[in-house]
Parts: C-alpha cells; structure tokens; sequence
C-alpha cells in the first residue's frame, strides 16, 4: 500500500509541472488495480486424540484374582513348604494337606516331617500334636498374630480383595510362557512381601513365597481340587483321651 501511495504522488506532482508549461490531455486515468481477494483463513488442524489411560497391569491382575477367588466354595490340596532361615543356614521342608470351606472352616494338616493338626473356624483354633500328646487351643486372631507365618500362603483363601486392599500390587512374568506373578507389599508396617505365582489356566495361586526379614517361606500347592464336596465334620476336633490341652485366649 505505501508504494502506491508514492507512486500516485510522484504521477501527480510530474502532471502539475507539465500543465504550468503547455496544455496537454489529461491523462487517461489508471485503471485501479482490482482489489486483492481476502485471505482465507487457514483451515483449523484436527484436534489430536486424546489418548487413551494407560491399563494397569496390576489392577487387572488383581481383578481376575478376585473373580477367581470369589468362585471359590471349598477347596482340597497338597502342599510342600520349604523355610529357609538364612541368618542361621538352616531350611526346613514340610509335606501335608488343606481343605478348605468359605468362609472361615480350615484344616491344615502336616504328614512329614512331623505329625501336626491346625483346625480352626477362624474364631478358635486347635493345634494338636501326635507326637508330644499335646493340644493347644487359642483364639485365632491372637495366634495369627504371632504365629501365622509358616503358613502364609495358604490362610488367604476367601480373602483376597482384602489383601489387595491394603497393599501395593506389582505384576511381573507372563510373557513367552512365563509364569505370572503377583507380589502384595505393604504400604506402611512390617516390611515383608507376599509373591503368588498365578496358574496361566485361571489365574490360581499355585505357589506362594514370603520374605520376612532373613526368613523366605515358599508353599506350593498340588492335586488341586475346587469346589468338591467337603465333610465339615473334619473341622471339628476334640483332643483324643490321654492328651494334655493348653488353652490360652489372648
């Protein structure tokens, strides 16, 4: 626009020169340049797609964990455990059986390398041994404070949304035909973990291991049976004549 202006002014300024030495044709006038055509605006880009959250492994884990556990009615199974306390380099191997009906009937019993009976209703709990004629009978939460980690593992059945629910979940494995394992951390309190190695097939724990401090307790579980018919009369224990009963309550 400023050239035009001054290209106008300098026309008009060499016409008034001219006029003042002989007439002359008034110019022709100069046709005006059409007016340019408006810009267009430019075209708006597509909005980017939002992306979608990122699924957590974790979660979705645990999900079928509690889909699977919540399934499950009663439950018959073998199991080994093996402890290992390795500040004092000693392990310890155990072979013995479960049976289980939801929500609170357990019974746990050790076939080697030692006879041992755990019974419990998750209100009391029986612990008989053959060997020694004696039976101890105390409330269960009291000695699944103190005593419930030789069989961690195997006391969780029913009982999963809650251990997911106070605890940090990671996922590993389960790739090119890898197990698939779960490991609760706690978020605050005793520093220990809890690895479920899950079965490809349903996502059943069939083997758990616990880290407490220096002591690692692995159980694994075999002849797994779900959901079979159980005779709850097996759950019920009275100590067999000749037997010394203890009995604490707290």
């Amino acid at each position: 626009m400023n050239k035009l202006l001054t290209a106008a002014l300098v026309l008009a300024l060499a016409a008034g020169a001219s006029a003042q030495q002989k007439p002359a044709t008034p110019p022709a006038k100069k046709k005006a340049a059409p007016a340019a055509a408006p810009a267009k605006p430019a075209a708006a880009k597509p909005a980017a797609p939002a992306e979608k959250p990122v699924a957590d492994p974790a979660a979705e884990v645990i999900e079928k964990l509690k889909a699977w556990d919540a399934k499950l009615e009663t439950l018959k199974a073998d199991f080994t455990q093996e402890i290992n306390f390795k500040e004092a380099g000693l392990k310890q191997s155990i072979q013995g059986t479960l049976r289980y009906v939801k929500p609170n009937l357990l019974r746990i019993e050790h076939l080697k390398p030692a006879q041992q009976l755990v019974v419990t209703d998750k209100t009391d709990i029986w612990i008989y041994k053959p060997a020694d004629k004696q039976a101890v009978r105390t409330g269960w939460e009291a000695w699944r404070r103190t005593q419930d980690q030789n069989f961690s593992g195997i006391l969780d059945f029913g009982n999963y949304s809650a251990l997911a629910a106070r605890n940090e979940t990671r996922v590993s494995g389960g790739a090119d035909g890898a197990p698939l394992t779960v490991t609760f951390i706690p978020r605050s309190g005793k520093d220990y973990s809890l690895t479920l190695t899950l079965s490809a097939e349903d996502f059943f724990p069939v083997e758990a291991e616990l880290a407490v401090e220096s002591t690692v307790i692995k159980t694994r579980l075999t002849s797994v049976e779900k959901n079979a018919a159980i005779d709850k009369e097996i759950f019920k224990f009275s100590p067999p004549k000749g037997t010394e009963t203890l009995e604490f309550k707290n």
